[in-house]
């Protein structure tokens, strides 16, 4: 995690660097695909998310590889996590 930044429309972002991985060698849509599911469970189950479930709050994740090279963004929207 390198950091998180609130943005406008109510979202509130995680940035993250996979700092072991690189963007040639990745299969993107494969690892989003993979990664979703699991970032959506997280959102509506985690006690700790409870404020950002109260709120209707759109979760980005926001993913680099070591080089800062951007890969892609998973948006949980309030309609993902209900």
């Amino acid at each position: 995690l390198d950091n998180t930044i609130v943005l406008p429309n109510n979202v509130f972002q995680y940035n993250y660097t996979l700092t072991n991985m690189e963007k040639s060698k990745i299969n993107l849509s494969e690892m989003k695909n993979y990664l979703t599911p699991n970032m959506i469970n997280f959102v509506k189950t985690t006690p700790e998310m409870k404020l950002i479930r109260d709120n209707k709050v759109i979760v980005n994740y926001y993913y680099r590889d070591k080089r800062k090279e951007y890969l892609f963004t998973i948006s949980i929207k309030p309609e993902d996590y209900k």
